[in-house]
């Protein structure tokens, strides 16, 4: 079984390629989880519930047209959905390189941050905002 390692990875935000600013992804794909114990039970048993996600993708910033900045900081005074998409690799999507896309909103954007001599980064969270939650096409 193949290993994935981390080195090309595709990140777009709104359409936008931000590929080449971007260096941690995390992707979470859950569940709530519903208790459904009855009386007389002597264990606790549950049940899925709703089902929710978020990406969190760190960048180093940049404020030129058509890079982080501008892509992101519209996004956070809106409340019209986006889309997300990452790849494990800039390849296009396949049945070994799905596509993980959500339907987003961006709740908090941190447009600076960074020490003396450090890159300026900036870690974005976007949450789930539809029925279709995460997806993971491959055409």
């Amino acid at each position: 079984m193949a290993k994935t390692v981390l080195n090309d990875a595709f990140v777009s935000i709104n359409g936008v390629n931000l590929s080449d600013h971007a260096s941690k992804v995390t992707v979470e794909d859950m569940r709530d989880t519903v208790d459904i114990t009855s009386f007389g039970a002597t264990n606790k048993t549950v049940t899925k519930g709703l089902g929710d996600g978020k990406m969190t993708i760190d960048f180093f910033q940049d404020f030129a047209g058509g890079s982080v900045h501008a892509t992101l900081q519209p996004l956070i005074g809106s409340s019209t959905p986006f889309t997300v998409e990452v790849r494990a690799t800039s390849a296009a999507r396949s049945a070994t390189n799905p596509g993980i896309v959500m339907s987003a909103l961006l709740f908090n954007y941190g447009g600076l941050d960074g020490s003396v001599g450090e890159a300026s980064t900036t870690s974005v969270e976007f949450v789930n905002a539809s029925q279709s939650g995460i997806t993971y096409p491959t055409a």
